[in-house]
């Protein structure tokens, strides 16, 4: 098997797992508690920190697994008209990326200190529980400013790479469209209210950009 169809691959399956796990995560796990509730979303996130432990690296190492199949198109649109701000676009994807890491680990350390504070004050030890409900909510609030920002840079690289294949031809400008829409979509929640729900909407839009333009080099002819 090449690259160019593990690549095609790597874009479809993996983020379809991911998204699937993300929606498990929030619907399941969590009991459909968002962080647009803060205090029961840290209740929950302690309530499952065993899940969460797991769940939460593995899909985020799935969705990067998508964007290392995006590095491989912006690198065969070298020398071509959209090459530079495939480039460009392909850089603050990769800065982003790396901001998401943080807001994972932050996310671990929040479910972490939520299911010590509940341990604690089970057992009556008020002082730890109180410490460690204090290191849950900056965690929270850490995680969520970190995500905003990184996601931003994330989906606008997104956005841009979809303007990079509009320029270069190389897949349908449909599939470029919803790159684009997609991006300025998510990129708005995450400056009016990162917290929302309805960033889900934007996140499939994504999955569905990866999957569409892994199909696409999957059906490809040389």
């Amino acid at each position: 098997m090449d690259t160019r169809r593990i690549t095609g691959l790597a874009l479809i399956v993996p983020p379809l797992i991911a998204i699937i796990g993300w929606f498990a995560v929030g619907f399941v796990v969590l009991d459909g508690v968002g962080p647009d509730d803060p205090q029961k979303y840290i209740a929950e996130m302690g309530a499952n920190s065993t899940a969460i432990t797991y769940m939460m690296p593995i899909i985020t190492l799935l969705f990067l697994m998508a964007v290392g199949g995006v590095g491989y198109i912006k690198k065969s649109m070298e020398g071509g008209p959209g090459s530079y701000i495939a480039g460009f676009a392909w850089f603050l994807i990769i800065l982003g990326s790396a901001g998401q890491l943080g807001e994972v680990a932050a996310t671990l350390a929040l479910a972490e200190a939520s299911d010590n504070a509940a341990t604690a004050a089970a057992a009556g030890a008020a002082d730890i529980a109180a410490t460690n409900s204090a290191v849950a909510s900056s965690m929270y609030a850490a995680g969520q400013a970190i995500g905003a920002v990184s996601t931003a840079f994330s989906m606008v690289g997104f956005a841009l790479f979809g303007v990079g294949i509009l320029q270069q031809k190389n897949f349908s400008p449909l599939v470029a469209g919803l790159m684009i829409v997609a991006g300025i979509y998510t990129v708005a929640v995450c400056l009016i209210d990162y917290e929302s729900q309805l960033i889900a909407i934007g996140y499939i839009g994504v999955v569905a950009s990866f999957v569409w333009l892994g199909v696409s080099l999957l059906t490809k002819n040389e």
